[in-house]
């Protein structure tokens, strides 16, 4: 089930499953800013991360000397969410972990996420309450694929990444998705301004932890901005199908980060983790702008 907001500029269209928005779209030109998913390249179009950002070593984290199983981005991407407000230009859903998942993530809770359109931005707020009567531990991402009007398969750049903050060097992620102690430098053209290409995403995404990044545009090959994403995320990765020319980047605010290779500390160790006091709210998000 799809809905979809709108105002006098953008037009947003929202999956029930994941509460994974789908569309962008100018309503006055018809431009799609959204990746609509394909399966040569990723099928996904902007997954919701939740309870945790990238993959756990082996799959496990610990809590309170007890092991549990944790999926690559966590479980909620793939849930049915409940639309708890909605207006003509903005929309709330939420969701809470069934008593199957409370099996693997022992934190009752409730999450929502409100979609906002004000002009041309759409505004997406995270929020976390927790239900229990101890801390919670948690990650939170987003993972927003934007097209990129001028791939051409006989190109080989698609497109630039501007970059805000002071983005310094990289981590990588390898065996089983987790982060190697090396840092890296990036490819730029010029300071901060990276260029799309197969290149730059040999080694998968480019992870900016430390705060690096307050915000990214997207820019056409001709230099003129396309999309600018902006977040107080702790941790930023932009990522593209490794060893394809693909027609899509996605610029990933993340409220967290995968393990360390080799990772086998409690759950309260985890990169970025955030740490909920029982009976309280958190909050994080980020925009999108379109040009």
């Amino acid at each position: 089930m799809y809905i979809t907001i709108s105002n006098a500029s953008l037009a947003l269209t929202i999956d029930i499953q994941g509460a994974e928005t789908r569309s962008l779209k100018d309503v006055h030109t018809g431009t799609e800013y959204f990746w609509q998913g394909d399966p040569e390249f990723w099928t996904g179009t902007n997954p919701i991360l939740f309870p945790a950002c990238g993959g756990c070593w082996n799959g496990t984290y610990r809590h309170g000397g007890r092991e549990y199983t944790m999926p690559k981005h966590g479980f909620v991407r793939k849930q049915p969410w409940t639309v708890t407000r909605q207006t003509d230009d903005s929309v709330t859903l939420a969701y809470s972990p069934t008593a199957e998942e409370l099996e693997q993530f022992p934190f009752p809770c409730r999450i929502s996420v409100t979609y906002q359109l004000v002009g041309r931005k759409m505004l997406v707020q995270f929020a976390v309450e927790n239900l229990g009567e101890s801390t919670m531990y948690f990650q939170m991402g987003g993972h927003p694929g934007l097209n990129l009007p001028d791939y051409d398969p006989n190109r080989p750049i698609s497109g630039y990444i501007a970059l805000e903050g002071q983005p310094d060097s990289v981590l990588r992620a390898t065996t089983q998705g987790c982060t190697e102690p090396e840092r890296f430098p990036f490819p730029q053209e010029r300071p901060g301004y990276v260029p799309i290409c197969v290149d730059t995403f040999a080694n998968e995404a480019l992870i900016f932890d430390n705060h690096q990044i307050t915000a990214a545009t997207i820019h056409r090959t001709d230099g003129t901005p396309l999309a600018r994403v902006e977040s107080s995320a702790p941790a930023w990765l932009f990522w593209a199908p490794q060893g394809q020319h693909a027609p899509f980047v996605c610029a990933e605010p993340w409220y967290g980060l995968c393990d360390r290779i080799g990772f086998e500390g409690p759950v309260e160790e985890r990169p970025y983790i955030n740490a909920l006091a029982a009976r309280e709210t958190w909050n994080g998000g980020y925009s999108v702008e379109v040009f």
